[in-house]
């Protein structure tokens, strides 16, 4: 080979790698392009979903001025009866039993519906109503019904069963995420115009019946009018329309009714025969005005409806009613508050209200982000000048209440944390009976046993029922992990 031909043969060797480093290097920055691309195009929807939510409101002075705490109580005794419930298979057994003597109308608004043991249950009840010509509308959550709903055969079932409507409220739209911080919150189950169910209870296993090991505890409250429709039913019956009647709630519908649907509507309809031997108590004549106890008046609370960013509306009514009475306890399974709240929580203690608050031990809390959330913010919770008393029983505790002195009981859906308080649809009865509140008086008294409180000296104190829970290793690192995640976000938890 002569000197021309190896230089050829090398210099083309030089232009071949050359153009091989050109393309590898232009494939590096299209990589890098597409990457930046990406990780601002996810920036831009987390903007989309957080920023509409991110300045809290404030309540306008037209509220305030229509909200007179006073107006909950009365010194008549009121038409309305009231029933504390607080046992998971109770509350199932009202709802069965409700909706078996509906004659014209069943509504059910819930936040969350799944198709197991218990939520079969209601299901096969509502289609046992509408076979016998009942009117049934059924709400459900967006995000709710996106994970549970969608396509499931057993709603499909359900939708496709004259007489029965199902909507969802705020369904996922994915290229609206700023719609999805906004959800429904409301548990409720109305049956003509005598009676209701209303409280923190969803349509699982986890809050109905006797299905499994794992159970939370909740509390709900039941209204009876012996003579014509009560004055909070008519003010629920006209929420709900509202809500119902909203561009919000679109249509769930049956869309096919497969072999699947059909032998899970066969499934449902042979399941209530089953019902009645499993739970013979709703065969039997109940004494509603026995099972109840006086009042004297009862309030609907609301949020809101709309889904988008809120005025606190539940929250100024609550904390507008603390300062009625000199001692008061709030019930709530985690805490999450802003320095709104904070602020107003400080503000109640100073004018002289003692603030009493029982939540979840953290062991114990079935909501790690609320849990995470108070290990960095308890601090800040207790200069509030309130008083945390931890829970640690057998279930973790979702009851959403207040009692204020021995006079008004506030039981229903909201939580104490900023979600309840701007961005959800929230209902809390306000009732004004001191039988009732002897009853809850009680539960909060057994639930102190099972608690532990911080003390001045900075110290726990441990009541007789506290039994400390190790955490696993791996349990410690996850939240470890957690309580840095949360900092950022912890207004949309």
């Amino acid at each position: 080979m002569g000197r021309s031909e190896l230089y050829y043969l090398l210099t083309m060797g030089k232009q071949r790698g050359g153009r091989g480093e050109n393309i590898r290097f232009k494939n590096r920055k299209e990589k890098i392009r597409w990457g930046r691309f990406c990780l601002i195009a996810v920036l831009l929807y987390i903007a989309a979903l957080t920023i509409p939510y991110v300045q809290h409101k404030k309540v306008s002075d037209h509220y305030k001025k229509q909200f007179d705490p006073q107006e909950c109580y009365s010194e008549e005794p009121g038409k309305e009866r009231a029933a504390y419930i607080t046992d998971n298979t109770e509350a199932l057994e009202y709802r069965l039993k409700m909706i078996r003597e509906a004659k014209e109308e069943v509504i059910v608004s819930t936040f969350d519906f799944n198709a197991d043991t218990g939520g079969k249950d209601v299901m096969s009840a509502l289609i046992e109503a509408a076979h016998r010509n009942v009117h049934v509308r059924l709400i459900v959550d967006g995000i709710s019904g996106f994970l549970d709903m969608l396509g499931d055969p057993y709603f499909q079932a359900l939708a496709s069963t004259e007489n029965i409507e199902v909507k969802v409220y705020n369904p996922v739209n994915l290229l609206k995420p700023w719609t999805m911080q906004a959800r429904l919150h409301d548990k409720y189950v109305i049956t003509d115009s005598s009676m209701y169910l209303l409280g923190g209870r969803n349509t699982t296993n986890l809050f109905l019946g006797d299905y499994g090991k794992h159970q939370n505890i909740d509390k709900e409250i039941f209204i009876y009018a012996k003579e014509g429709e009560s004055a909070s039913l008519k003010q629920l019956k006209a929420y709900f329309e509202r809500v119902w009647e909203l561009s919000d709630s679109k249509e769930y519908r049956c869309k096919k009714k497969t072999d699947r649907v059909q032998n899970s509507l066969k499934e449902l309809e042979e399941r209530y025969p089953k019902l009645e031997a499993l739970y013979p108590d709703i065969l039997k004549t109940w004494d509603w005005e026995a099972r109840t106890v006086e009042t004297a008046k009862v309030t609907l609370l609301s949020n809101p409806i709309e889904a988008k960013n809120k005025e606190p509306h539940m929250w100024y009514s609550v904390n507008q009613l603390l300062q009625t009475g000199k001692n008061t306890v709030i019930c709530t399974p985690y805490i999450i508050c802003g320095k709104e709240m904070y602020a107003d929580l400080k503000n109640t203690c100073e004018q002289g209200t003692n603030v009493e608050i029982i939540t979840n031990d953290v062991s114990s809390g079935a909501n790690p982000w609320g849990c995470t959330d108070y290990l960095n913010q308890k601090e800040k919770i207790w200069a509030t000048g309130v008083q945390v008393h931890e829970y640690l029983g057998p279930h973790s505790n979702h009851t959403k209440a207040v009692l204020i002195d021995d006079r008004l009981s506030i039981v229903g859906s909201y939580n104490l944390d900023m979600r309840s308080t701007y961005q959800d649809t929230e209902l809390m009865l306000a009732i004004d009976s001191e039988a009732l509140s002897a009853e809850l008086r009680e539960e909060i008294d057994r639930d102190k046993t099972y608690s532990r409180t911080m003390t001045d000296s900075g110290e726990y104190h441990y009541e007789e029922n506290y039994h400390p829970r190790e955490m696993s290793t791996e349990k410690k690192i996850f939240y470890a992990v957690l309580r840095v995640i949360t900092i950022p976000i912890r207004r949309f938890l």
